[in-house]
């Protein structure tokens, strides 16, 4: 097995956030699986060690999949589900309160009630995680379900002393829903998924124990909703751009407005006058996703994984808990921390994107994959809001640059939604910076602009590659 960075292999790469993600995929590939073996197995390792960003209870998998044998890319959209009970008026929506930065506030321009659509169980729509992860697998996998389940299940007995940051930064909301959590609880969850079948989260004996504890805390989701809900397995959304086909999950997942974005962009180059460009197109595209200009981004846990093989199958999939921990919400007896997929709708009556019966919010998550001449790229990130800004600027760097995964992760950012201030990364070039300051933009410069990305590639003399900001690997 071959780890780093960046790395190139002949039978299979994949890269992920946590390290032991990636190399979930790689014993996968060592133990004959194909791509999409190795990325449903490297997103539930994911969902075990980083269960602050995808737990087993995450909201949403949105995926884009090249079946190497038809030359065919499908979307998967595994976005969550608002229960048939919700409506539009669910949430008491109250005015911004004074110092407070949390998604309402900063998504939304209002707060809500208890921060009821943040943390609880009305915050709870349906999972999709494990659909997405399990539909990957079923319908592309050739290896058994329960040597998927394997490495998850092995990680599932360490520790989890890295959390310890994450868990202090939600210590109210997990004290209030997050009791019930045992770490060692997880173990016989993944036991009862490997032997009863992904489907058992939704209507098997899992299924039954997260609906009665939503119902029990006095939510809506029942049990019919979790048995209603499946994957969208359909055609992707696709655009042209620069001679290469860029392809995305269906909406409305968070692509569909890389490629509105792409669709005007100039050509990635490093000159303040690129940047000054690609901060209107952003400001546009937001004003035509969101229809207003003065909303700012939240943090978010999300992961990206990406993973090619040598029969030319690529998965770009994007799994997500939403923030922190999601709705803090645990389900005792199982080790699962359910996501929060309603605070993905708006609060507020009568917005397109307002909560309503059977229906899945609009979402940040854009997985990719790129065709072009001589290579095909999946590609993703984490980080909210930014997911969206950033997605467009990794597919300019690896279509007009020519860069690799690791390149196009490790590359400047830059993001805005209203157009000032405009966020830049950590490595930007000051002399630019300052080149924009005194064309009036106002510049401000996060811990991060989106976070780690990661992308893996099949290359026309059959070479794979993978790469990121954190880790990858390959056999």
């Amino acid at each position: 097995m071959i780890e780093g960075t960046e790395i190139t292999a002949s039978r299979g790469v994949i890269a992920t956030g946590p390290a032991e993600g990636a190399r979930a995929g790689g014993c996968v590939f060592e133990a004959g699986g194909n791509a999409m073996d190795a990325a449903a197995a490297a997103c539930l390792a994911c969902a075990v060690v980083e269960p602050q960003a995808v737990d087993l209870g995450g909201y949403v998998a949105a995926g884009v999949v090249l079946e190497g044998a038809t030359g065919r890319v499908w979307s998967i959209d595994a976005n969550s589900a608002a229960p048939a009970a919700a409506h539009e008026g669910m949430y008491r929506v109250l005015p911004v309160r004074e110092g407070t930065a949390g998604i309402n506030e900063l998504e939304y321009g209002c707060s809500v009630e208890d921060d009821a659509n943040v943390y609880g169980p009305h915050a709870v729509g349906v999972p999709g995680f494990i659909a997405g992860a399990g539909t990957l697998w079923e319908r592309w996998g050739r290896l058994k379900w329960s040597e998927v389940v394997a490495p998850a299940r092995t990680l599932s007995t360490s520790s989890l002393d890295p959390l310890n940051d994450s868990l202090r930064k939600k210590r109210e909301p997990m004290a209030r829903f997050g009791g019930a959590w045992r770490r060692c609880d997880l173990t016989q969850t993944l036991d009862r998924l490997a032997a009863a079948g992904w489907r058992d989260f939704y209507v098997g004996q899992i299924g039954h124990t997260i609906a009665d504890c939503v119902q029990t805390r006095g939510g809506i989701l029942t049990l019919e909703d979790m048995t209603a809900f499946a994957p969208r397995i359909s055609d992707p959304l696709t655009a042209a751009y620069r001679g290469a086909t860029v392809h995305t999950a269906t909406a409305p997942n968070g692509g569909f407005s890389v490629l509105d974005a792409l669709g005007e962009s100039p050509a990635a180059a490093n000159e303040p006058a690129y940047w000054e460009q690609l901060a209107s197109v952003l400001q546009r595209m937001w004003q035509r996703r969101l229809g207003a200009s003065d909303v700012h981004a939240s943090p978010h846990g999300t992961v990206h994984v990406a993973a090619a093989d040598r029969e030319g199958n690529l998965v770009s999939m994007t799994i997500s808990q939403g923030g922190l921990f999601g709705s803090c919400l645990a389900v005792p007896g199982t080790g699962i921390i359910l996501g929060h997929g309603m605070c993905r709708f708006d609060p507020r009556r009568g917005r397109p994107n307002s909560p309503g019966p059977g229906k899945r919010p609009l979402n940040n998550v854009c997985p990719l994959i790129i065709r072009m001449a001589g290579r095909d790229v999946a590609i993703g990130a984490r980080g909210g809001r930014r997911i969206v800004s950033v997605a467009v600027q990794l597919a300019q760097r690896i279509i007009d640059l020519g860069a690799s995964a690791f390149e196009a992760a490790s590359a400047p950012r830059i993001h805005t939604i209203s157009g000032n201030p405009i966020e830049v990364s950590r490595n930007f070039d000051p002399a630019i910076r300052a080149a924009l300051e005194a064309r009036g933009h106002r510049i401000e410069m996060p811990d991060e602009v989106a976070g780690a990305a990661h992308g893996a590639e099949i290359r026309a003399d059959g070479t794979l590659r993978a790469g990121g900001n954190t880790w990858a690997v390959g056999v």
